[in-house]
């Protein structure tokens, strides 16, 4: 296990984001998709959003352990959300949360795929202390889908980290979400890193469960898209 040494405190890094599938940003058991980061370069890029007490702070002094930032879009495309923000309940919380990696690559051939090398949840008491930050275990290869919006690629922690998550919480009740990425192999637009939720659902099931919610709802989407695609 990974140990950070954040004022004085041993905060476990952990390794617990699960890939779930590709999922519109609408439909069918979704509810409203926030942007917490917004990203760019060319090549190699990272970003990071992170709550120093008072206000959203952005760039390389304000990442954890693993992410370097500074590629982060300025002014209103980064944001930290409290719970309230999120419409978090007893029944909706981080069993339900799911993080969308959007990467905007454009639609020519040449600019595709693009490498999410790490993806990062972080949570952060409401005077700015580093709590835990929930970390994808791999690097991830995807073609991306054209533009910002249509579709993404969607992460979230499982039973036990969730769990976890939860009690953080509860402890904490004015914690603060922030996210953290590092891509490779950028060429188009801005990556974006939205917050989303699986509504009507007591718990986030294991990722196969999840992997099978994704697939329906994608098919939903995309099959809608496609109809407009014909329509226009």
């Amino acid at each position: 296990m990974v140990v950070l040494a954040i004022a004085g405190f041993s905060i476990p890094a952990s390794a617990n984001l699960v890939f779930i599938g590709t999922i519109p940003s609408t439909g069918n058991g979704i509810g409203a998709v926030n942007t917490s980061l917004t990203f760019q370069n060319t090549g190699t890029e990272s970003g990071c959003v992170a709550f120093n007490g008072s206000a959203a702070t952005t760039g390389a002094a304000s990442c954890p352990s693993g992410f370097t930032g500074g590629d982060e879009k300025p002014g209103n495309q980064n944001n930290i959300f409290t719970a309230a923000n999120l419409n978090f309940s007893a029944t909706n919380n981080f069993s339900n949360l799911v993080l969308l990696f959007n990467g905007n690559e454009g639609g020519n051939a040449g600019d595709q795929p693009i490498t999410l090398s790490s993806l990062g949840l972080s949570l952060y008491s409401s005077t700015g202390t580093l709590l835990k930050t929930f970390t994808t275990t791999a690097p991830m290869t995807f073609n991306a889908f054209p533009g910002v919006g249509n579709a993404g690629y969607g992460f979230a922690l499982d039973l036990s980290q969730a769990a976890q998550a939860n009690a953080l919480l509860a402890a904490n009740p004015l914690l603060r979400i922030g996210t953290d990425a590092n891509a490779s192999g950028a060429q188009g637009g801005a990556e974006t890193i939205q917050l989303t939720t699986v509504i009507n659902t007591s718990a986030v099931p294991e990722p196969s469960t999840i992997a099978m919610l994704a697939s329906g709802l994608l098919f939903v989407g995309l099959g809608a898209f496609r109809k407009r695609a014909r329509i226009s």
